[in-house]
């Protein structure tokens, strides 16, 4: 089984208990999925907490090179 209309085609013949049970998997699988996703770190407000909007002496984008060198 290999594809999506296969393992669909699967799922038909299976018994009432067993697509709930699947079902029930599958939305736990949806859960754990989600809840692994970490957010994308804002790098951006990072840096103008520390430097802000417009540091002294070298562009943000420079100074941003700098530290991860």
């Amino acid at each position: 089984m290999s594809t999506l209309t296969e393992i669909e085609e699967a799922i038909d013949r299976l018994p009432p208990p067993q697509v709930e049970k699947l079902a029930v998997w599958l939305q736990g699988r949806r859960l754990k999925s989600v809840e692994a996703q970490a957010p994308e770190p804002d790098f951006l407000s990072r840096a103008k907490a520390v430097w802000g909007d417009h540091p002294v002496g070298k562009p943000l984008s420079e100074l941003v090179t700098e530290v991860r060198g």
